[in-house]
């Protein structure tokens, strides 16, 4: 979002995540980045009325974070297992395929919890691969791009052979766009 190009207007944070997470924490982004996040959970009357309640607060001009899965998300989530978490893990710059390196993103274990880490334990560090020249995942990210205006979309790059992040997931914004190219033409 601090990117200069960025053109994402508001998000719909996930359901699951918020579970443990709650949404206090959103509440500092949508102020300073002045979009809308709507917490939502999956199923397909969840994600339309979280979307009516992100186009709602964009066109009245607000940038607040609103709560669609009251049913099971709490402002302050889930304390016992936020406690876990910040006991065996601290926050730690990651690398974000088809973006890049952003500081303070990611999770890391402590250093008394280092004996766990799997990626030392059986040295698998250099894990992955160079990230494809054609795909345009960062792009189609940050809102500049529409996947099918990727050049690989559809042709080279498919979700049985995807070139990136957004093609990989099944929740993705290319795969949801490859598997639903019918019905939005």
């Amino acid at each position: 979002m601090s990117s200069p190009r960025s053109r994402v207007n508001g998000f719909l944070a996930a359901g699951h995540v918020c579970a443990v997470m709650g949404t206090e924490e959103y509440i500092p982004l949508a102020a300073k980045y002045k979009v809308p996040i709507v917490v939502t959970a999956f199923e397909p009357l969840d994600l339309l009325q979280g979307i009516l309640m992100c186009v709602t607060q964009l066109e009245e001009g607000r940038h607040e974070v609103e709560n669609q899965y009251e049913r099971l998300v709490r402002a302050e989530g889930n304390r016992p297992a936020q406690a876990m978490i910040r006991e065996v893990f601290q926050v730690v710059r990651r690398t974000w395929r088809g973006i890049g390196p952003i500081a303070e993103s990611g999770l890391g274990l402590r250093p008394e919890y280092l004996e766990f880490d799997a990626e030392k334990r059986f040295g698998v560090e250099a894990v992955g691969g160079p990230e494809s020249t054609e795909c345009q995942s960062g792009l189609v990210l940050q809102g500049l791009l529409k996947p099918q205006e990727c050049p690989a979309f559809g042709t080279r790059c498919t979700p049985e052979k995807p070139l990136g992040a957004t093609m990989v997931s099944s929740e993705g914004a290319c795969a949801a766009y490859y598997r639903y190219r019918r019905v939005m033409a």
